[in-house]
């Protein structure tokens, strides 16, 4: 058979997203033709989504090592280490399924980065997510908004891990293809720590749910663009009650040491879990199908490859199986006892005493590396010059940027989500950047032990400059958990674009992932995993998403405390920590005012970006802030009026006293999104000068907080005056919506 014609049989049985050299590959490395169930397994792991494909090679790039780091990049879950203990944390997304059934979608969403986390066996405490919508006045877009958020919520708040922190954008680029992006958090001490080993012999379990029809070839749907019209079929059903269970019959095993390694049955099914395992401990693996509990009547391959939910792979010692089996049993957690781990590092699949399946692990688990082209889009350029802009009022500029979707609190969203179970969470959504948990009580060495997590993206940005976009991301989350007191220390990343096979699509791939290693290599941030989703557009409708690049950084506090929230307190001196540069270019200021997306994005300065985050954190460790914010979106004035907004505190305040770089007028003064600055109150305003004086640090005192208004001043003069409850009123703008 040509291979043209075994393409378009494989499309007939799988609608394939193989490439013909592929299946050339796969034909010439097996020395025959594959059977249908052996296409279904590769075309689930040869996806775009499981195999990274068009992604790894440039990945590599990426720094991932640092002395906290004890397990980088390349399983489910990266390892870290503060004294005695051990987090992990991961970002994925679930854009694809949340476009189609947006409560489904994000649901199974949570429920799988939670499971991410489980792999490694210390326990989930705090989800985050990013979520990036279209515009919420279009009807479709707020019921994928609403339905997504709904989705979250549910989930989240079901299984009793908190959703403490994240991000909402609104963009028409997003109207039809939400970004939909969690973030989990887990903690635990080293006799939990499930560090993955296996030998021949070893037991393979599928603990959790069944098995059905749901989410069947998730991992090729997600590989292509929006538009097809199986595509209900690909989205998977969560039940979080059981997902609970599992959260507790894991961290038990794993600290009583009844497992040797875990795997998350997601992306792929049983097909990507199982060869992936394998691969992990360059051994094979002995499956029997017909074990495995069915809800549905499934063919082999079907059974391989869906994608149902709440179901984990764990490999047991025959010694211990009978203590396995009991524990699940005193949880009412189901399991199917359905091989075992072999040499020879064959893939050998089993149903009803006949062999269906019998490949190489490694060809499963090695597709080959696409090399696509890549090209600067033509017209980009053309953008990054600004027009004279037409002035209006200041106080009306201040209102519309204050109360645009973006800048506007989330609280109508963040209140539907449980962030506060577990009795950990120290700064809650809305009281600052980035949220703060609580780790350890008084113990030994690590103190009052706590954790800073915020992740960020700006599409705008990356859109005008996936270079700049990309760093800007991380710099800004680096800001934001310096912010609250914490010392960044790794951070995780997800990276969503277009059709990698278009250039253009994939230049901004390409250059958002060098924007990233520039910047965490400079800040001395490892990044410790990610995700990248490609295909974010829509086919029928010739959409493409803005870039989103998220990043989640994580931090360490000494002393929880120590930890700082964002809202004005009162009677105290505000200075700005930071040069000032003239940089409108991709502002909110631009896009809300004035309807544009032009310029340059602000560039990250990596020298100050470090010298000033360690001036900030020695005045909170040094107890001289009351409240701190960094300066990003929306730029210095913003940032005032959410410190006034966030505390219900009003300030009288003279914008040319900030440091800048070079003549300014107001508005650039009051809306440029310079990097590394910071606005702190303070009552020791003296003791902070001489502190900023001392390291050589940009500075000033601009005003003072206090009083029922919001008061802008230049040379003297008012600028504007918003009374303080108008404020609150105005960053309240999204109540109508949600």
């Amino acid at each position: 058979m040509e291979s043209s014609q075994l393409n378009q049989s494989i499309k007939h049985t799988v609608n394939t997203t193989l490439k013909s050299h592929e299946i050339k590959a796969i034909r010439e490395s097996l020395g025959r033709e594959p059977n249908e169930v052996e296409l279904l397994i590769f075309e689930a792991e040869w996806s775009e989504h499981c195999s990274y494909k068009s992604s790894r090679r440039w990945l590599r790039e990426l720094p991932s090592e640092s002395i906290h780091v004890v397990r980088g990049p390349g399983l489910d879950a990266p390892l870290i280490k503060v004294g005695k203990v051990f987090i992990s944390f991961k970002i994925e997304s679930h854009n694809h399924p949340s476009a189609i059934d947006p409560y489904d979608g994000a649901a199974t969403g949570v429920g799988g980065i939670v499971r991410d986390i489980l792999t490694t066996g210390l326990r989930p405490i705090a989800l985050l997510n990013n979520l990036h919508f279209g515009d919420p006045g279009d009807s479709y877009s707020l019921w994928i908004a609403r339905g997504v958020v709904k989705g979250i919520s549910d989930y989240g708040n079901r299984i009793g891990v908190p959703v403490v922190g994240g991000e909402v954008w609104f963009d028409e680029s997003f109207a039809r293809n939400p970004i939909v992006l969690i973030t989990c958090l887990g903690v635990g001490v080293e006799g939990q720590v499930v560090w993955g080993k296996a030998d021949p012999g070893d037991v393979v379990m599928v603990i959790g749910n069944d098995t059905g029809k749901d989410g069947m070839l998730g991992s090729s749907f997600a590989s292509k663009a929006l538009g097809g019209s199986d595509e209900m079929s690909a989205v998977q059903v969560g039940n979080p009650l059981l997902e609970k269970l599992l959260i507790d019959v894991i961290t038990e095993l794993a600290q009583r040491r009844l497992i040797k390694a875990i795997k998350d049955v997601g992306g792929g099914g049983l097909a990507t879990a199982l060869s992936e395992l394998a691969s992990q401990f360059n051994l094979g693996i002995r499956v029997y199908l017909d074990r495995i509990r069915l809800r549905d009547e499934l063919s082999p391959g079907e059974i391989l490859v869906s994608e149902s939910q709440e179901r984990m792979v764990v490999v047991v010692d025959p010694g211990r199986l009978r203590e396995v089996e009991s524990l699940l049993g005193s949880y009412g957690v189901d399991y199917d006892v359905i091989g075992e781990l072999t040499e020879g590092g064959r893939f050998e699949v089993y149903y009803r005493g006949e062999l269906v399946a019998d490949l190489p692990v490694k060809l499963i688990t090695g597709a080959p590396e696409a090399n696509h082209e890549l090209s600067e889009p033509a017209w980009l350029r053309g953008l990054w010059e600004l027009p004279q802009l037409t002035p209006i009022p200041f106080r009306d500029a201040l209102i519309k940027v204050l109360s645009s979707p973006n800048v506007a609190s989330k609280e109508p969203i963040y209140t539907l989500y449980d962030h506060e179970v577990g009795v950990r969470t120290v700064i809650k959504p809305g009281q600052a950047g980035a949220a703060v948990l609580r780790v350890l009580e008084e113990d030994g060495d690590n103190g009052k032990l706590g954790l800073a997590i915020k992740a960020d993206a700006n599409p705008r940005y990356s859109f005008l400059d996936p270079y700049i976009g990309a760093a800007n991301s991380l710099a800004k989350a680096y800001r934001n958990v310096v912010a609250v007191g914490g010392r960044p220390i790794a951070a995780v990343d997800s990276i969503n674009v277009g059709n990698p096979e278009l250039p253009d699509r994939y230049w901004y791939f390409v250059m958002s992932v060098k924007g990233l290693s520039w910047i965490a290599k400079s800040l001395g941030v490892p990044i410790v995993g990610g995700k990248v989703s490609f295909y974010n557009e829509d086919s029928t409708a010739n959409t493409v998403i803005k870039p989103v690049v998220a990043v989640a950084m994580l931090g360490v506090l000494d002393d929880i405390d120590r930890s700082i929230s964002g809202g004005l307190k009162g009677n105290g001196s505000l200075i700005v920590i930071g040069l000032t540069d003239n940089e409108l270019g991709g502002s909110e200021y631009l896009h809300r005012v004035h309807g544009m997306v032009r310029g340059l994005p602000p560039r990250p300065k990596p020298e100050e970006e470090l010298r000033n985050a360690e001036v900030v954190l020695r005045l909170i460790e040094r107890g001289l802030v009351n409240s701190c914010m960094d300066i990003g979106l929306g730029g210095l004035a913003t940032t005032l009026l959410k410190m006034s907004a966030t505390g219900g505190v009003g300030f009288n305040v003279d914008l040319s006293k900030t440091p800048t770089n070079g003549t300014m007028d107001p508005v650039a003064v009051a809306f440029s999104e310079t990097n590394a600055r910071y606005v702190i109150e303070t009552h020791h305003a003296s003791e902070v000068m001489s502190i900023l004086r001392e390291v050589g640090v940009p500075h000033a005192v601009i005003g003072v907080s206090g009083g029922d208004s919001a008061r802008f001043l230049w040379m003297g003069d008012e600028l504007a005056s918003l009374r303080v409850s108008e404020v609150m009123g105005y960053y309240s703008s999204l109540w109508g919506v949600f």
